[in-house]
């Protein structure tokens, strides 16, 4: 774990937000394919047809007199009929029934021979399958839930044999792709507001989609009666931990499916999750497992116990407030950034009391004016911005993905007493998430709001002084954020080689703590744009994946990200065998009361 090269490094080194993009990306060119071999008149699936065919079909679809739809014969090209043909998906290792002992590898993370050649298999097949359609890849074991006829998040590999319901965790594109407007293989099931964005965005026909209630457990039809609860799983909107439930021959078999999340206090003192309860009857504790959780595992890595969202808001509106004011005192902005990291990068960047005339990068003339903001440059027009005396108005930009990073968004907004702006595609997005304090703060007019959504990747340093000078002279000056864990950096002092599972989940050293002074522009920064990659994340950090796993009465962890290179499957195997090691030596952790989590 010293450094990023145990990881895969084509996933773990990329950061989520190029992840997120690779999977927009697919889904684009896979919407387009869809959209390619549908009749546009009657929906009907072409594909096998020649262009000759295809041209005859539409024409008589344009005149009323639709042909019906032709068998096609399967070549080595052709896929015709095959994609609604359910494929078996890849044989499951992992077994939930009486065969399932004490000891066995129903305890230990990818133990025994077989678990091992499925995980190289799926590994293989994944990188085999890459451009393929989704009747030409065979689902990995790992998104099928053994012996409840049951897929999460597994859209990509069409339709997946004795599957009966499919279950989408969240509406990123890592997890929802391959579901479109042809989507006819079986329900999903979802959250509300996912069932908003899946039929508003992807075109799914509703009778497809099917929306669950938070806390509330429903039997799943076509399973031999799994019963599912969704749990808020901190992630994203709408984005859903989901506990199934089944009994087998007398005995409960309870699975988790953490899809992406945050783990956090409410989660571990769940009382359908907490490992001990209180019989209502007898009043009696008894003990209450998980028997199998399919993890969340983006940063399980000790690189990256980063600090809670909490603090990272904090500091980011607090940045955000010194910079906004438009009087000069001791007090502001980057006159006490200075003071705090004197001698460190931020120094390098600030300065606050120089007064000149130098050239801008396009050749006009710039105005350095007295500021607490760093080399403030305001470019010299014909036109002098409206903006009071001191430091004008500044710009806040914050990355974001098609959802997610709302709540950093919501923050900033606040403690600038601003209004929040987005395109018009992001808006009816925000819309469907049902949220009415954001959707109070949301406007269609760039220049009443100080705080402006854009997509996270197009957020840099180089860019940000583009997008100020569109909104130039409205604002003169602008301050960038990257929010993602990927930008945390851990303290020299911090020990990351295996570091014992009792030090990370009580040592003060392994509580991270952000304030704005740990902030430091980003390389390319100037003195009226400043981008910042701030440790802002919506997955669990390390420190916290320990956490909730310590403090669950957890049997088997299943693995579901970085799962594609074997170096990094054998460090997340480490861990988990160490957190269930630990757990056997001292017990269950128990969360401190006064703990902030």
């Amino acid at each position: 774990f010293q450094d990023d090269e145990e990881f895969e490094e084509d996933v773990f080194e990329e950061g989520d937000e190029y992840r997120e993009r690779r999977f927009m990306e697919e889904q684009a060119r896979e919407d387009c394919q869809v959209k390619g071999i549908e009749c546009p008149i009657c929906a009907k699936d072409m594909l096998g047809l020649g262009e000759e065919e295809v041209a005859v079909h539409v024409n008589r679809c344009l005149d009323g007199e639709p042909l019906p739809a032709k068998e096609v014969v399967i070549g080595a090209e052709g896929a015709g009929e095959i994609k609604k043909i359910p494929k078996p998906g890849q044989a499951n290792p992992i077994t939930l029934g009486e065969g399932s002992k004490k000891g066995s590898a129903f305890n230990r993370l990818m133990s025994g021979h077989a678990e091992s050649a499925a995980w190289a298999e799926a590994a293989s097949s994944e990188i085999a399958s890459r451009g393929k359609p989704a009747y030409q890849r065979t689902c990995p074991f790992y998104k099928i839930l053994p012996g409840f006829s049951i897929c999460v998040d597994a859209f990509r590999y069409g339709a997946v044999a004795d599957c009966q319901a499919y279950f989408l965790s969240h509406f990123h594109s890592d997890h929802y792709i391959g579901l479109s407007s042809s989507w006819t293989h079986g329900p999903i099931y979802c959250s509300k507001v996912t069932a908003n964005l899946v039929k508003q965005q992807l075109r799914v026909d509703p009778q497809y989609v099917v929306p669950l209630e938070f806390e509330v457990q429903v039997e799943v039809p076509g399973t031999n009666g799994v019963k599912v609860t969704m749990i808020p799983a901190n992630h994203c909107p709408g984005s859903s931990l989901f506990l199934f439930e089944k009994t087998t021959h007398g005995s409960l078999k309870r699975v988790l499916h953490c899809g992406d999340f945050r783990a956090c206090r409410m989660h571990v003192e769940h009382p359908l999750l907490m490992p001990d309860v209180r019989c209502k009857i007898t009043g009696k504790t008894k003990e209450q497992k998980i028997d199998v959780c399919y993890l969340d595992t983006t940063y399980l890595n000790p690189k990256y116990a980063f600090p809670s969202q909490t603090e990272v808001i904090d500091a980011c509106a607090d940045i955000c407030v010194r910079f906004s004011k438009h009087s000069v005192d001791d007090s502001d902005g980057w006159k006490t950034v200075n003071r705090q990291r004197a001698g460190e990068s931020m120094a390098n960047f600030v300065r606050t009391s120089h007064q000149n005339v130098e050239e801008a990068d396009d050749g006009e003339e710039i105005k350095l004016q007295k500021s607490p903001y760093a080399d403030q440059k305001i470019l010299k027009t014909k036109q002098t911005p409206k903006v009071e005396s001191g430091c004008g108005r500044l710009l806040v930009v914050v990355g974001t993905y098609s959802i997610g990073k709302e709540r950093i968004c919501l923050g900033i907004a606040k403690a600038l007493n601003s209004k929040i702006y987005a395109p018009a595609a992001k808006r009816r997005i925000v819309a469907a998430l049902e949220d009415p304090e954001l959707d109070e703060r949301m406007t269609s007019d760039p220049r009443s709001a100080q705080v402006h959504m854009t997509p996270l990747f197009d957020i840099r340093a180089e860019t940000l002084d583009d997008y100020l000078r569109e909104h130039y002279p409205h604002f003169t000056r602008a301050v960038g954020f990257r929010p993602s864990g990927w930008n945390y950096r851990p303290p020299g002092s911090r020990f990351l080689d295996a570091p014992a599972v009792q030090t990370v989940l009580n040592g003060d050293n392994w509580k991270s703590t952000y304030k704005a002074a740990n902030m430091v522009p980003q390389r390319g920064s100037t003195g009226r744009t400043s981008c910042f990659g701030v440790p802002y994340s919506e997955h669990s950090s390390f420190r916290e994946l320990t956490m909730f796993c310590c403090a669950l009465r957890i049997d088997k962890v299943i693995p579901t990200v970085n799962v594609g290179s074997a170096k990094s499957r054998e460090r997340m195997k480490t861990w988990c065998e160490r957190w269930t090691a630990e757990k056997k030596k001292n017990g269950l952790w128990k969360l401190p009361a006064d703990e902030v989590w």
